[in-house]
């Protein structure tokens, strides 16, 4: 049975049904096409919209199915990039379990800590900082975290970034 047999006759819900696509041998473009194989359907791929927009769980799920997606690239970033941007911290915490480069950079030399700055996640920022993520890392237009907190008017991920610096936190140790 294929993983669109499977959603055809919604036996399981959409993260179990992409989870089943990624299984696939040709997961590395993934869709319904002629003669049941797969095909891409965008530029973004399924762990993307779950680090963007679902729960921890949901990023579990895509990740056991394809253990290599943690580090996809696309326009956007890698998971870890969105998930900063994503309201729920579950998202951010299973890549940050899973290994991801908390000091990944995007194409215009963000890193996750500039997005849970530029978004105003406090408690991401928090998170990045624990995970070793560079609270000096320069994007390509010369902005470091704490100056993207303040372009947004984000003054609590300004103040957790600035105490972090202050104190001398280290990455992995309580501060």
């Amino acid at each position: 049975m294929s993983a669109c047999d499977t959603a055809a006759g919604y036996p399981h819900d959409f993260i179990q049904v992409l989870a089943a696509a990624l299984s696939h041998p040709r997961a590395d473009a993934w869709g319904p096409a002629q003669g049941g194989e797969l095909q891409a359907l965008s530029a973004d791929q399924p762990i993307h919209d779950a680090a963007r927009v679902g729960s921890g769980a949901d990023v579990s799920t895509l990740l056991k199915a394809q253990p290599g997606s943690r580090d996809q690239r696309t326009q956007q970033g890698r998971p870890l990039h969105l998930a900063a941007t994503n309201p729920d911290t579950g998202a951010l915490q299973v890549l940050i379990a899973a290994g991801a480069d908390c000091n990944a950079r995007d194409l215009d030399g963000l890193t996750p800590l500039h997005m849970a700055a530029y978004t105003q996640n406090a408690r991401h920022a928090r998170l990045l900082l624990e995970c070793g993520a560079d609270p000096y890392a320069k994007t390509n237009a010369g902005r470091d975290p704490t100056s993207m907190a303040r372009k947004t008017m984000s003054n609590e991920v300004a103040g957790v970034i600035s105490l972090w610096i202050l104190k001398g936190c280290v990455a992995g140790k309580p501060c």
